[in-house]
């Protein structure tokens, strides 16, 4: 009796580990396809970054085009780094950068455009300033 008492919490204590270890086994395969995925993510984008840069520089085409460009040399890419290519991710971080790279530029272009405004508005103020002056002037 004592001897089957001792097998059975020897089985259940076995038992214990061996699903302790599978579930760590389990998350450690998951975590590795996790980063693997993460990694092949970051150097994708990184390569999206140069082909906006080269798509950026064609003129005479339009953004469609430009962003077809970008999307099949990202799946080239992905083809020859044995990277899993989804077309939705992708065109998504090319609108990302694209509106990035327009904000940027937007900021120079307000700051010239605004400095402009205030220009003009202050000539504007003055020229009433002046008008209302005289208006007392020759009202006087």
């Amino acid at each position: 009796m004592e001897r089957l008492d001792l097998i059975l919490s020897l089985i259940g204590t076995a038992t214990g580990f061996m699903v302790a270890a599978a579930t760590l086994l389990g998350k450690l395969i998951k975590t590795i396809k996790e980063k693997k995925k993460a990694l092949n993510a970051v150097k994708l984008c990184d390569a999206l970054m140069l082909f906006v840069q080269q798509a950026e520089s064609f003129t005479g085409y339009s953004s469609a085009e430009k962003k077809e460009f970008v999307l099949t040399k990202a799946n080239r890419f992905a083809i020859e780094q044995k990277i899993a290519f989804d077309t939705g991710f992708v065109s998504r971080k090319i609108e990302e950068l694209v509106r990035l790279t327009k904000e940027v530029n937007k900021r120079e272009k307000d700051l010239s455009l605004q400095s402009q405004t205030n220009k003009k508005s202050q000539n504007t103020v003055q020229a009433v300033s002046q008008k209302y002056i005289i208006g007392v002037k020759q009202a006087s």
